[in-house]
């Protein structure tokens, strides 16, 4: 079956939902038999065009194991309305929040987030409240990190002041601007300051992938965080993948390997999903 057949007889939906602030796009691929629903956190910033395509490949191998996915853009990017300057991560937040609160006011079933990269930055306690486990992909645990990291695509062309952070920050009043994007200064402090704690508190299932070259060793503060995990989530595996970083290529890239394991995790959910429900009927 070619990728055009493929994706003619699956079930689509695309509308613009009410966020908080104004609407959102928003795609969601239902199967007939829904087992679970998974909603795909996108990351922040050029991360969310390096993963989009990504995205859209785990949807649709989550569909035909009966997941009902949803993604969405968040509130000033992509399809949604707003301009980014006139987002805070408070906002990005609510929006998550609100994103889980509409599945369950029509579901029962299970919740499961995808969290690629920085996405995970976008996390609270109350978002992880009402899901039943996550997946995890390379991710960005440290903010302040992740902004040192976004500032090296600046080419620095106006005045350097100090933000609230203690970072430099090219700015115009409270706006920055960083490789084309235009922003509040505020948020990019507010994402530098998350050093993500709340997974301490998180006791669902927990699935992480990591991408690994062949002579890179794991980060000894992920090395330490996954022996948290495991100690504290009723379900915690975790996975090496032994591909390219596809987020980083010059070119649209599949991760092939990520993507045949992740169809394993998603056939031995769907088997855990259908178990627990004859459970329930008898």
């Amino acid at each position: 079956m070619n990728e055009v057949s493929i994706l003619s007889v699956i079930a689509t939906h695309v509308e613009f939902c009410q966020g908080i602030k104004g609407p959102l796009f928003r795609l969601t691929r239902t199967p007939q038999s829904i087992k679970a629903h998974l909603l795909f956190i996108a990351p922040l910033f050029e991360q969310a065009n390096q993963t989009r395509h990504h995205i859209t490949r785990s949807a649709i191998n989550a569909y035909y194991q009966e997941f009902e996915t949803i993604i969405f853009d968040h509130y000033g990017t992509g399809d949604s309305a707003g301009d980014l300057n006139e987002v805070d991560l408070a906002l990005w937040q609510q929006d998550i929040v609100k994103q889980i609160s509409v599945i369950r006011t029509r579901s029962a079933k299970p919740i499961y987030l995808s969290v690629p990269l920085s996405a995970i930055l976008l996390l609270t306690e109350q978002v992880l409240s009402d899901v039943k486990g996550i997946f995890l992909l390379q991710p960005e645990f440290n903010g302040k990190r992740f902004i040192q990291q976004f500032k090296r695509l600046a080419l620095i062309a106006k005045p350097i002041v100090k933000g609230n952070a203690g970072e430099n920050y090219p700015v115009d009043k409270t706006n920055i601007e960083i490789a084309g994007y235009h922003m509040q200064a505020q948020l990019l402090t507010d994402i530098a300051e998350q050093n993500f704690v709340q997974l301490s508190s998180f006791v669902g299932e927990c699935y992480w992938f990591e991408w690994l070259n062949k002579d890179e060793t794991l980060n000894p503060k992920k090395v330490q965080q996954q022996q948290n995990l495991e100690h504290q989530c009723s379900t915690f595996q975790s996975y090496l993948v032994a591909d390219m970083k596809f987020w980083q290529t010059s070119s649209l890239t599949l991760s092939a390997n990520y993507l045949e394991q992740e169809k394993m995790l998603f056939s031995q959910l769907e088997g855990t999903l259908n178990f627990t429900s004859s459970q329930v009927t008898i």
